[in-house]
């Protein structure tokens, strides 16, 4: 039973709506505000509210270079069993040449043996934050040609060095997942910048890893 009258707890979310209203007296939260308020407020809404909901905003450039007679591939990931979900909402690419550049989700255990993986990286874009973030990051090349798991999108640079930008976005990365941009032309540079939000999964959420 709540501990007041017509209190539903909503984990985060509650907690996040009272940090948002600066209200650090009092019990309830959502269902008692929306008694004597009836606030129209979307916890969505506010970048800086992804820090009250206990998401990590965090952003990664990296890139791979030319190796004779591979494929580049620059990737981030979610690390098997980090109970983690990792939203990619933005990825941007470039190579030295006008290639195909091709965006897949594919499970780490595919890319492993090929490329360098590095725990905990990427720069915060919300800098309340303290600490590695649960992402991993790969980069590598394989001999082997593409696709290396599921090709969300391919796109191709006007001109070399011009960074374009891929649109089917965003991607959920369940654990064990990652994205990846390969370059589907053997030896050329492939450089990447991606944006993500990240937080722990709730209870349920994952389904079947």
């Amino acid at each position: 039973m709540g501990r007041v009258h017509n209190e539903l707890n909503r984990g985060d979310l509650s907690s996040a709506l009272k940090l948002a209203l600066g209200a650090t007296k009092g019990e309830g939260g959502i269902e008692r505000y929306g008694e004597t308020l009836d606030p129209i407020l979307n916890l969505w809404g506010m970048p800086e509210w992804a820090f009250l909901r206990n998401e990590r905003l965090s952003a990664l450039t990296s890139q791979q270079p030319a190796v004779a007679a591979e494929f580049g591939i620059v990737g981030i990931g979610n690390p098997l069993n980090s109970n983690t979900i990792i939203v990619v909402e933005t990825v941007s690419s470039t190579s030295g040449a006008i290639i195909s550049l091709r965006l897949e989700v594919v499970a780490h255990t595919v890319i492993a043996a090929t490329v360098v993986t590095a725990a905990g990286v990427g720069s915060l874009r919300d800098r309340r934050f303290l600490g590695p973030g649960r992402t991993h990051f790969v980069t590598g090349t394989d001999a082997a040609a593409p696709p290396f798991g599921a090709t969300v999108e391919i796109r191709a640079p006007a001109a070399a060095n011009h960074w374009v930008d891929f649109n089917v976005l965003p991607v959920v990365l369940k654990p064990g997942d990652d994205l990846v941009v390969v370059g589907a032309t053997v030896n050329n540079t492939v450089a990447v910048n991606f944006g993500w939000r990240e937080r722990q999964a709730y209870p349920g959420e994952l389904g079947s890893v």
